[in-house]
């Protein structure tokens, strides 16, 4: 494993090579909290954080795995696992689809989690998403009863290729014992220890196994990110670019395309979206709804105390 971290600089630590990632890719928002009638009360969200974002650490070699250790409230357990969410972009946008290893869950976390207790082969990423992948129609149940982790194990060597796509990390501090990698060599690590500087952009939506609900079942939603802005995609685009985001709460978001001057040239979104993955897109239109010009200009986001900048490139 070499990490190489990207975000508007390229860092590299000394010496040490990181793990993988996978995911299939399913292009749909969140859906809400059910408010049905549950027996089960409604916890607070959950996550493992200490920043946002979105760096890409394309460090990893064939074979190596990347995650997160969750552990949701005491009371929930034992849970059934539903979906798994997993970030995945590239530094400069419109990378190919890649087909990963496999997405794996283990009943444990550091320093060694063990055996994996469930595996999903093959799994597709897009780049620019939080790629979801749907467990819950595969056979047999995915139930775990304490502290829990989520990995991609890499099929792709994406290591010091700038233009690779991987994992992405939240780039604003990373919460020891929350992030693993298995590394080649050396096995299971935190990567905290290794030079990574951000959490891993994953997620779990889940139901409680022993918890029943008058008429739809409650889904509730775990993440280890407040939130991540995506680049969007594709980018340089002449007609629109989708925006991808996640939050790990429900927020006030403010979208906003700027010029290089620093001008307001459209407001996306400035409204309260729930927990999850969200999309907006822009045409390259400004308030007025006419065509901006070709040129260089920047999406900001702002979601309670998470602030984030990207690039776009029009080219009409």
């Amino acid at each position: 494993m070499h990490l190489s971290i990207l975000s508007t600089n390229v860092v590299r630590p000394a010496g040490r090579s990181l793990p993988g990632l996978l995911s299939l890719a399913i292009l749909t928002a969140f859906a809400a909290p059910s408010t049905g009638t549950a027996q089960c009360p409604e916890e607070p969200q959950f996550q493992n954080f200490t920043g946002a974002g979105s760096t890409v650490c394309p460090c990893f070699v064939v074979g190596e795995e990347a995650g997160a250790v969750f552990n949701v409230p005491a009371s929930h357990y034992p849970i059934e696992i539903l979906k798994v969410g997993i970030g995945w972009g590239s530094q400069f946008g419109g990378a190919p689809q890649s087909q990963e290893s496999a997405i794996k869950i283990y009943s444990s976390g550091l320093p060694n989690p063990g055996a994996p207790i469930f595996s999903l082969p093959g799994p597709i990423m897009n780049d620019g998403f939080i790629n979801e992948f749907n467990l819950e129609p595969l056979p047999g149940t995915i139930t775990v009863s304490s502290e829990f982790s989520v990995t991609l194990t890499f099929l792709n060597q994406n290591a010091g290729n700038i233009f690779a796509p991987s994992v992405v990390h939240d780039g604003n501090g990373c919460t020891p014992t929350r992030n693993l990698v298995f590394a080649i060599p050396g096995g299971w690590a935190d990567a905290c220890l290794l030079g990574v500087t951000g959490d891993w952009v994953f997620y779990v939506k889940y139901r409680q196994a022993n918890c029943t609900a008058t008429g739809v079942e409650e889904e509730l939603f775990a993440t280890n990110v407040p939130a991540a802005l995506f680049s969007p995609s594709p980018n340089p685009f002449t007609s629109e670019t989708r925006i991808n985001f996640l939050l790990g709460s429900t927020e006030q978001v403010r979208l906003a395309v700027y010029d290089i001057r620093g001008r307001l040239v459209d407001t996306l979104a400035d409204e309260t979206f729930s927990a999850g993955r969200h999309s907006v897109s822009w045409t390259g239109a400004d308030r007025t709804g006419a065509g901006s010009a070709s040129g260089v200009y920047f999406l900001r986001m702002e979601a309670g105390d998470y602030r984030e900048t990207k690039k776009l490139v029009l080219n009409r």
